[in-house]
């Protein structure tokens, strides 16, 4: 009757654990790596030497020298494309254009965190300045091509109907009357068509002259390029050709131009000629039909000779399905072989845009092109141009690591230095073909600390990615940049049935050059890496594949034939019954391998299933491995085979016939009999007003969780309540469901109290999807030196079972954890990273401290003492060891409704001067498959506080969700980028970063009048609340933005209000609010929440951009000012809002800190909500609610994949199907 009892309330923290808690933990994005989803725009500023790439997602990424980077996220509707992106040369501006018609000005302002303890660090952020009205998206939405003027002041803008218009950046408006219509060229076309009326189609092209600011060159899709003449609004000149025109491009100083058309064809024209003659024009790959051209560049080059570049133009029949950008540098003049060079670059991936970087003669006669920029679907190229043989970059940043798609990742912190430097010199002999010359883009700078200037001591972390092809890729990620240091390929050593290679020399026209890395295509599935374990300390490498392939490498310094024999592991010997159904074992060959890592040992399961699970102990030179039908114990420098288990059910053997395909997270059973629905009924009878309360807000809590901004979460924090457990029935396997129940989902080794309190013996643990731990006791192993591997006395060192563990919810066993007396992982897990070096975390070592959370109870601290934490799907369970007696658990599904995802063991420290005032403390950090991280305390699983952090319903991310030792985990957040973000606000990025430009060059951007910026803001838009403020308010945009930025004429003499002022709200504001359309709160109550630091850290909430070194992503130490108090449809009573807000935290087992991070806002905005202030007044014009949450806002966001950014917040929650529920316990 009492099995489902209530749990008790535990007692609450003091105001110093509440503060240290402040201090510790907070969640914060620190970069983006990798190449971004879905590209569609590409932009360089070639003074900053900046690129900047847009995405259909609205995402911006901006890149410089290696390390340095930006991003930025429109977000503001599904339809928010990035169409075309234009920086402002030599200014820090960005302009946007999306497609569905509106304009956005962003600039790039250095700023300094106002943390005292980050006040040597500073960084670089991105502001959205101001952004086009409704009305002028009418017009451009239906942009084909712009251009921007060199004085920066006027935009060009083609449609698709023809008619050009102007866009003024100076009040950022654009004139409703085209500046050359459709119709003046209509009758230009009349004089040289015989009188024939043509319609000039849309604008493909505008490019201003390059030496004459007052001319520019239009192209027409209808075979029409016209001269055209500024000052006077006239054409000078019109040609006319007989192919529909692509783009058009100015050269040789303006002196010619060229074209390219639909029918593959370029032509060069003499600018100075008067009549329609075409001086030189060519079919590159004809004469038969061919693809369209899509854009040409004409560049000259240091010799004299044209370097001519276009996309596309290839032979329709033949190669109609490529994609590629060819050079062709020829002297029209002197036909020399030597002279001549044409290449064809061909590509996996469509084209979007390709640009040259140049270094213009002092007489500007030469353009000298240094490398060409291509810009493709799912990667990017740069090409060395001065090379002679025309070679491609090594790329620091935007690799594809989706090159093949990842199947698996791996942390390596802090390596070992020497593995670094092999690591290093082998994969130089991989880069030989890549360009020798200094990366082109080397925007921004970078200001290192004292002892972090290229120090070949400095800490490394790699990043380890197992792909479908079988390779397995090294990337640095020590800072920002993520480059590819080392590739190994597995497929070498195996027999693949692949299409013959023609190594016929064999002259093939166009002259194609295989170019980029992108190849989605594998020849055999079998070849996919499953798992990863790496140990720089020895130098070994552990790979295990999809058909039960282990493969072992280590470090050789000369070439070598390889020719391994393989040990093969039965798991199910002796089950005669058994028949295997699936894919069959790869069959290896001998093969010659250069020096690097090679393989030395390979061992082939039976039967020939995925790994499941991989942990390596080098001290021993022994791993264990997993499937789903057992494991297996392998010393791999002996070759010999320790043990085998089998964790099928021996009762269903002969039913099982094939692998299931389940990943092995098998479905949470959930329902209720009606002996239990009868206890409750009673139970409910005999409760007390106060539980009665308390059960009730709880009841009403869980049914409006889609709603995480409804008045009844308000008040969850205030109220005392007992936490009420959910039945979780037993798990039920089927005969048919057996291999998942016997999958092997986590190996664990530890050197522990096994058996006795006196003697510590080597172990290994396996946890099974069925609930099952097995502890397996090694014998025989003695240590080699004092801090070296541990070899085998004699062949007679055994592998014996030693314990047994059963979990009685059946539930997956995910992570299984030896913790020592101050609460850290003392072996070596497949789930659980380690640090591979004595490297601290931080600049400074800490020495672990205890408290009363990490403190045991019982045990004296002169008796060393180990505990096992073992993690289900469902609960944590910690044993002290060796007598496994229960010391506490938290069950996480039966309060939460949530399942277990991954978990790993951090280090949060907290990093003081004075070494009496540091602290650290080791703790679980938990990923549950709502996308929410929780930390709790160890060994007490007290929790600690709770972030919103991935979207619930991308299973991609959560599935790839990498811990780090140092509170930091990457995911990916699509198929080619990844995401980093980190739970401390100590943990920051060694440098800083700025930027250097023509702060006198920055024009000052002026609004017409107030009415202007309401129309901008309007709710169709779905615009945040916040950048609201920011078009109203522009001298106060950022504290660290130019006060020059932007002015509004209509307030430009007004005194901003105070923020006494906000708490009544003028009869002028109410106005405004009226015309708001249903955006809430006066705009004096939105500026100010903008005005007054809303982020201690210095992030306002125009920010989008994050900081490499950000400290504060989530202020808990802030004071009420920095809080962001948000409301719902109604506006709170006027004693509400200035009701003191009980900052105080509650008890972290019953109700522990739940910061959500902006779970309202998404991809798709339908509704709106604003921010009101914390001592404001609510406009007494709206309807009235309560005040229902406080809810700290941090930048960026990262809720979902797309992240705050500072200008995404809509105004209404999102619909509930997409909306991470916010569960408190």
């Amino acid at each position: 009757m009492f099995k489902f009892k209530l749990g008790r309330k535990q007692p609450e923290d003091n105001e110093a654990r509440r503060r240290l808690q402040k201090e510790l933990f907070g969640l914060n994005k620190i970069c983006d790596r990798g190449f971004p989803s879905r590209p569609s725009a590409l932009a360089y500023d070639s003074q900053l030497k900046l690129i900047a790439i847009g995405t259909h997602t609205g995402e911006i990424r901006i890149y410089g020298q290696p390390g340095f980077q930006l991003s930025y996220s429109l977000d503001l509707n599904p339809s928010s494309s990035i169409y075309k992106l234009i920086f402002l040369d030599g200014v820090a501006r960005l302009l946007v254009l999306t497609i569905d018609g509106y304009l956005h000005l962003l600039e790039i302002n250095n700023y300094n965190p106002t943390n005292n303890d980050f006040s040597s660090y500073s960084t670089v952020r991105l502001d959205r300045i101001c952004t086009s009205s409704d009305d002028d998206s009418i017009i451009l939405k239906n942009t084909q091509t712009i251009c921007l003027l060199r004085n920066h002041l006027n935009l060009l803008i083609g449609l698709n109907d023809g008619n050009i218009y102007l866009f003024n950046i100076e009040n950022f408006s654009l004139n409703i009357n085209p500046i050359i219509p459709t119709d003046i060229i209509e009758k230009t076309i009349v004089e040289y068509c015989s009188g024939r009326i043509i319609h000039p189609g849309p604008v493909q092209s505008i490019v201003q002259h390059p030496i004459n600011e007052d001319k520019i060159l239009i192209g027409y899709k209808n075979t029409l390029i016209v001269h055209w003449d500024l000052p006077s609004n006239s054409h000078d000149r019109t040609y006319i050709y007989k192919q529909e025109v692509e783009s058009v491009c100015w050269y040789n100083k303006g002196m010619n131009f060229a074209t390219c058309h639909n029918n593959g064809s370029y032509a060069l024209w003499d600018a100075k000629q008067q009549l329609n003659i075409v001086e030189t024009e060519k079919i590159p790959y004809g004469p038969y039909p061919c693809t369209p051209m899509t854009k040409v560049c004409v560049k000259i080059m240091r010799n004299g000779d044209p370097l001519i570049i276009f996309a596309g133009g290839l032979p329709r029949s033949s190669y109609s399905n490529k994609h590629s950008v060819s050079c062709l540098s020829e002297n029209e003049h002197d036909h020399n072989n030597d002279r001549t060079r044409h290449v064809t670059f061909d590509f996996t991936t469509a084209v979007i845009d390709f640009f040259t970087i140049d270094k213009l003669s002092n007489d500007g006669s030469r353009d000298d092109p240094q490398s060409l920029v291509i810009l493709l679907h799912e990667e990017i190229v740069v090409i060395d141009l001065v090379t002679d043989s025309w070679p491609s970059y090594h790329l620091p940043y935007l690799n594809s690591i989706h090159a093949s798609p990842v199947i698996c990742t791996t942390l390596a912190c802090n390596v070992n230095v020497q593995f670094y430097k092999k690591l290093v010199n082998y994969a130089a002999i991989q880069f030989d073909d890549y360009s020798d010359r200094k990366w082109p883009i080397a925007g921004g700078e970078i200001k290192y600390s004292s002892n972090n200037v290229n120090d070949e001591t400095e800490p490394r972390h790699l990043l380890l990615t197992g792909h479908e092809d079988g390779s397995v890729q090294f990337w640095d990620i020590t800072n920002i940049s993520m480059p590819l240091i080392y590739k190994l390929k597995t497929s070498d050593y195996f027999q693949i049935e692949q299409a013959p290679i023609d190594e016929t020399e064999e002259e093939t026209w166009p002259p194609f050059r295989k170019t980029g890395l992108y190849d989605p295509y594998c020849d055999d599935p079998r070849l996919a890496i499953q798992k990863l374990s790496l140990c720089t300390n020895t130098d070994t490498l552990i790979v295990a594949g999809t058909a039960g392939q282990v493969l072992t490498f280590e470090f050789s310094i000369e070439s070598t034939e390889v020719n391994i024999a393989t040990t093969t592991v039965n798991l199910l010997e002796g089950c005669e019954s058994f028949v295997w159904k699936g894919h069959e074992e790869m069959k290896t060959k001998p093969t010659f391998i250069p020096s690097g890592l090679i393989l030395t040992s390979l061992v082939q399961l039976y039967p020939p299933a995925a790994i499941s699970a991989v942990a390596l102990c080098s001290d021993i030179q022994t791993y264990a491995i997993g499937t789903a039908h057992g494991f297996t114990i392998f010393n791999y420098k002996q070759n010999r085979i320790l043990t085998a288990k089998c964790t099928l059910d021996p009762n269903a053997l002969g039913n099982t016939t094939a692998v299931p395909s389940s990943t092995g997270e098998s479905t949470l059973i959930r329902g209720r009999s009606l002996k239990k629905s009868l206890r409750e009924s009673f139970r409910r009878l005999r409760k007390g007003r106060t539980i009665r309360k308390a059960t009730m807000m709880a009841t009403a809590k869980r049914a409006d969780e889609n709603n995480p901004l409804s008045s009844t979460n308000m008040h969850l924090e205030d109220v005392i309540r007992v936490p009420v457990e959910r039945q979780v029935e037993f798990r039920e396997f089927k005969s048919s469901d057996d291999q998942v129940a016997s999958m092997v989902r986590c190996l664990y080794f530890a050197k522990t109290y096994l058996n006795s309190v006196n003697d510590r013996t080597r172990s290994v643990w396996a946890g099974t999807n069925g609930g099952h731990v097995y502890v397996y006791s090694i014998t025989g192993f003695e240590p080699q030196l004092i801090n070296g591997p541990a070899i085998a006395t004699d062949q007679t060192n055994t592998c014996t079972m030693a314990k047994e563990i059963r979990l009685k919810h059946k539930a997956p066993v995910l992570s299984i954890v030896v913790l020592d007396g101050s609460n850290q992982s003392i072996g070596y897990g497949s789930s659980i990273p380690t640090i591979e070096s004595t490297f601290s975390s931080l600049n400074t070592h800490i020495q672990p401290t205890t408290n009363s959370e990490n403190a045991s109870p019982s045990s004296p601290s002169t008796i060393p003492s180990h505990k096992v934490l073992i993690c289900s799907e469902e609960q944590f369970k910690v044993f002290t060891l060796p007598n496994l007696k229960p010391y506490c658990k938290f069950k996480l599904t039966a309060t939460e409704g949530t399942r277990v995802r991954k978990v790993n063991i951090n280090q949060f420290a907290l990093k003081s001067d004075n070494i009496n005032e540091s602290h650290t403390e080791s703790c679980l950090v938990c990923l549950d498959n709502m996308g929410q991280i929780s930390i709790y305390t160890l060994p007490t699983l007290r929790r600690q506080i709770l972030f919103s952090c991935i979207k619930a319903s991308d299973i991609n991310a959560l599935s790839t969700v990498q811990f780090s030792p140092f509170a930091h985990a990457l995911y990916l957040q699509s198929s080619s980028e990844l995401a980093q973000v980190t739970f401390s606000p100590q943990t920051i990025l060694p440098y800083s970063m700025s930027i250097t430009y023509d702060k006198l060059q920055r024009k000052t951007i002026q609004r017409s009048d107030i009415d202007k910026s309401i129309r901008q803001t309007s709710p169709q838009r779905n615009t945040t609340a916040e950048q609201e403020a920011l078009l109203l308010t522009p001298s106060k945009l950022s504290e660290h933005a130019d006060e020059s930025t932007l002015t509004s004429i209509s307030e430009k003499h007004q005194e901003t209000p105070s923020k006494s002022s906000v708490s009544s709200s003028p009869p002028r504001n109410n106005e405004v609010n009226k015309m708001l359309n249903g955006h809430e709160g006066s705009l004096v109550n939105k500026m100010n929440n903008t005005i007054i630091k809303p982020y201690q850290n210095g992030h306002a909430g125009n920010n989008s951009g994050f900081s490499t070194n950000s400290d504060s992503a989530i202020d808990l130490s802030s004071g009420i000012t920095s809080m962001n108090i948000t409301n719902n449809h109604k506006h709170p009573s006027n004693d509400e809002i200035q009701k003191q807000v009980d900052r105080d935290l509650p008890s972290f087992q019953s109700t522990p800190l739940k910061v959500t991070t902006e779970t309202s806002i998404q991809k798709d905005h339908q509704n709106s909500f604003s921010p009101v202030s914390p001592n404001g007044k609510a406009n007494a014009s709206s309807s009235s609610s309560k005040l229902i949450s406080v809810k700290i806002r941090q930048a960026p966001n990262i809720n979902e994949i797309h992240y705050y950014n500072g200008t995404n917040n809509n105004n209404n929650p999102s619909s509930p199907n997409q909306r991470t529920p916010a569960i408190h316990t």
